[in-house]
């Protein structure tokens, strides 16, 4: 049981791998607070804060469990900094994901189940294995560990399928989300598109790789990658969040050209918002090479959202 209740007694080969993983999730967390703090000219807004506790979480957790694992620190305290860094390191992440999911998701309905999953899921997942890890290192090993050892399992199970309900539906309300205005920026809108596919499948594939050092008994190496998986998921999250701010902000000039389909088809949420937002107007129709009837809306904005510095209502697709 070593690991889960006190220092690790690995041989060499599997602790230079250990020390290989906290070096590059170090790296990971300070090459991403360098960009969060480069980009981001006024430090406030949800997706802002989540950012920075996702990656603090990320550098915290790996201090405190490289201090226990090599018994350079008391047990009992680095496990309670432990358990810290993983809730912001791991909800953390998932919160990024929700602050920016209202760009292509205009059902609010939708946004508040996601954010209801997540308080669920934290509540759920993180409080109790959190309690049972805490005890099995608190002098009663026996009684505890077993179930820590079952809900541990469970835990990690549970926020694979969170983080990939939360990035799928990227996927999914992109698919339909994009399709106004590709008659106009189709080279820009299915680049974007790509991009949220590559989240989706990598989010996949490095959680799956977690599940299974996990699932194979390999809790050492577990625990020191899930770091290296996180940070790597973050830095990915933040370039292709920022292209999909970019991509559907509206507010850099006062006069914007909104694009929405004239069939009755229902509005998706980039189109929902340019027909929602106040002020003079006028539109004019073409047709697209592809033979679809467009409308092309010339509307004055107002810009509320400074989100990087500059005016910007990327805040949400659906006012």
């Amino acid at each position: 049981m070593p690991g889960e209740t006190g220092p690790i007694d690995v041989s060499l080969p599997i602790a230079m791998l250990i020390a290989g993983f906290f070096a590059v999730a170090i790296f990971n967390t300070i090459e991403i607070s360098i960009s969060i703090f480069s980009v981001f000219r006024r430090k406030h807004g949800l997706y802002f804060w989540s950012l920075l506790v996702a990656t603090f979480g990320i550098f915290i957790h790996t201090i405190a469990v490289f201090l226990r694992f090599f018994a350079l620190a008391p047990n009992l305290p680095m496990c309670v900094v432990t358990v810290v860094g993983w809730w912001a390191m791991v909800t953390g992440q998932s919160v990024v994901l929700y602050s920016r999911l209202g760009l292509v998701v205009c059902d609010r309905r939708k946004t508040r189940l996601v954010a209801a999953m997540i308080i669920f899921n934290f509540v759920v997942l993180h409080i109790p294995v959190s309690i049972l890890f805490l005890a099995s290192n608190s002098g009663n090993t026996a009684t505890f560990f077993r179930a820590f050892d079952v809900y541990e399992k469970i835990q990690l199970a549970g926020f694979f399928l969170q983080e990939c309900i939360i990035s799928g539906l990227y996927v999914w309300e992109a698919a339909t989300g994009f399709k106004p205005i590709l008659a106009v920026k189709a080279t820009t809108g299915r680049r974007m598109f790509r991009h949220l596919v590559i989240l989706f499948v990598l989010t996949v594939l490095l959680d799956a790789s977690l599940l299974a050092t996990e699932y194979s008994g390999n809790f050492q190496i577990q625990t020191t990658y899930k770091p290296v998986v996180y940070s790597i998921k973050l830095k990915i999250e933040f370039v292709i969040l920022n292209e999909l701010i970019a991509f559907t902000q509206t507010g850099r000039r006062h006069d914007q050209f909104f694009y929405t389909e004239t069939d009755d088809a229902p509005r998706s949420s980039l189109s929902a918002r340019a027909m929602a937002v106040d002020g003079p107007s006028s539109t004019s129709r073409f047709s697209t090479q592809h033979g679809t009837s467009v409308t092309l809306k010339k509307i004055n904005t107002f810009p509320s959202d400074t989100t990087f510095g500059r005016k910007s209502s990327s805040r949400s697709n659906c006012v």
